[in-house]
This record gives structure tokens, C-alpha cells and sequence, in this order.
């Protein structure tokens, strides 16, 4: 698992080898949608809970709680769409698995 940050200009190169702009345009609204909303949710939700710390405490399980089911959708939806592009990479009658 990588940390790093990645590197924006060699993305952005990269992204215009491969991909035409319908292709990016497509991608864009997809990652915006099912990835950027649900991890600024996420950001959110631990502001939330580090204000309710020492303002509500009581607050904070039911808040945990909605973080990590919100933590689940976005892992998946990300699993989702990497499981997708890589499906979509390979021929249409190789199986989904491989083998």
C-alpha cells in the first residue's frame, strides 16, 4: 500500500496518453461522484467527532459508528471501480478472475 502523494502534472500526462477526452470526461464524474463526495464526507465526519469530544461526548459512538459505515462505502466504491477498469481491460470473454 502506498502513502505517497501523487504527482499531479505526470497524472495529468499520463491520463492524456491513455485516454481519450470522453474517456476522462466519463472517469472524472465518476471518481467525483463515488469517490470525492464520500471521503470529504469522511473528512467531515472527524471534524464532527473531534468537536463532540469535549462538547457532546454522547454524540460520539453514534458518530463513530457513521463514520466507519461511510468509511465501508467509500473502500467499496473504490474496490468497485479498480475492480471495473481492470475487468473492462481485459477481453470480453476472459473471466473476471483471471482463469
Amino acid at each position: 500500500m502506498s502513502n505517497t502523494e501523487l504527482d499531479l502534472d505526470a497524472l495529468i500526462e499520463a491520463m492524456r496518453e491513455h485516454y481519450d477526452a470522453e474517456g476522462l470526461h466519463w472517469m472524472e464524474k465518476l471518481l467525483h461522484t463515488h469517490v470525492g463526495g464520500p471521503v470529504t464526507a469522511l473528512f467531515t465526519q472527524v471534524e464532527i467527532i473531534q468537536r463532540a469530544l469535549d462538547r457532546k461526548p454522547e454524540m460520539v459512538p453514534g458518530e463513530v459508528a457513521s463514520l466507519k459505515d461511510n468509511v465501508r462505502l467509500a473502500s467499496d466504491n473504490i474496490r468497485k471501480i479498480v475492480k471495473a477498469l481492470a475487468a473492462a481491460n481485459r477481453p470480453p470473454d476472459e473471466p473476471a478472475n483471471g482463469g
